[in-house]
């Protein structure tokens, strides 16, 4: 077995060991057994806190994979406050502009529009955005598909103008980047092909 190789080898407390750990961890959430990947995560989360401290990056991904699997387990609550942990220790290890944040801002953000806490993932969405768009322009894909979340958003929350300038935002990045395809697949509004929507919804084909 990997892990107690490396406990004959380096101790129990090795940052190699938490690595294994966490890898472990991973496996056994692929595989459904999200109790036991949650276990193998504590562990390694206690040996990178002693070895590297509290707000290093490595302990911040452990963070992120712990409340990935609060939240596949349904547990928005415990899910959250881990995810809020991580974002705290990635804005000491990283800074504000970070892609990492961007990642674990989009997941808070979606529990709350989960919630029906619409202005609250606002918030983070739009946070997110701030980053996406610093570190790969505001002409990425991935800004693109941020923006038809954001929309879908807005659509929730009867802001006409608000959603129209973000799916036509998005429109306009894939129409540039020459992805098209992917534009009739990732833009979607609630569930329905955004062109397709525009059909029986003449007032969104402006951005169709």
């Amino acid at each position: 077995e990997v892990l107690q190789i490396r406990r004959d080898a380096f101790g129990d407390d090795h940052v190699e060991v938490a690595a294994t750990l966490n890898s472990i961890g991973l496996v056994l959430f692929k595989q459904g057994f999200h109790g036991l990947a949650i276990e193998s995560f504590r562990e390694s989360l206690r040996v990178r806190k002693l070895c590297l401290g509290s707000q290093h990056r490595g302990v911040a991904v452990v963070l992120y994979n712990i409340a990935t699997t609060h939240l596949e387990q349904g547990d928005e609550e415990l899910a959250t406050e881990y995810y809020a942990e991580t974002l705290r220790v990635e804005r000491t290890a990283l800074g504000n502009d970070h892609r990492d944040l961007a990642v674990t801002l989009q997941h808070i953000g979606q529990i709350h529009r989960q919630r029906g806490e619409l202005d609250v993932a606002l918030g983070y969405f739009n946070e997110a955005l701030r980053i996406e768009k610093l570190n790969l322009g505001d002409s990425s894909t991935v800004v693109a598909r941020l923006l038809n979340k954001m929309g879908n958003i807005y659509l929730a929350k009867a802001d006409v103008t608000n959603m129209m300038e973000c799916f036509t935002e998005a429109t306009r990045i894939y129409e540039l980047c020459g992805e098209t395809e992917n534009a009739n697949g990732d833009l979607e509004i609630s569930g329905y092909n955004f062109y397709c929507l525009s059909i029986t919804n003449p007032e969104c084909a402006a951005a169709a």
